[in-house]
């Protein structure tokens, strides 16, 4: 197996992974906890901020996995990347779409007031 199809393999069922850990943010099935969610003090603070920064959240992540999926599907049949280049460019189609989830997600919690 080529390192190409590895690639193609192992971003897929990574974005595959985060899409399925969104869908229970987005329905706000994930009580707060010290494991599983976008996890800050602010949204530590009470269920209100919680599960409404979760929600956002789990709505940014995966559209990111789509962007992912797209992306590395382009990439895969493009081609034209040796292969450090072909693994350097699929860890960025991997990482950046859910960072910039992370920081959407900042961004519209900053100015949310911490529940009591």
């Amino acid at each position: 197996m080529s390192v190409y199809l590895k690639g193609l393999i192992s971003i897929l069922a990574c974005a595959g992974l985060f899409a399925v850990l969104a869908v229970p943010l987005i329905l706000r099935k994930v009580p707060r906890n010290g494991a599983y969610g976008f996890r800050t003090p602010k949204t530590l603070s009470g269920d209100a901020v919680w599960y409404e920064a979760n929600a956002f959240f789990g709505w940014g992540l995966l559209v990111s996995s789509a962007v992912s999926v797209v992306a590395m599907g382009i990439l895969y049949a493009v081609g034209g990347l040796g292969p450090e280049g072909f693994i350097k460019a699929s860890l960025t189609v991997l990482v950046a779409p859910p960072a910039v989830a992370v920081l959407c997600t900042l961004l519209r919690i900053r100015n949310w007031p911490d529940s009591a």
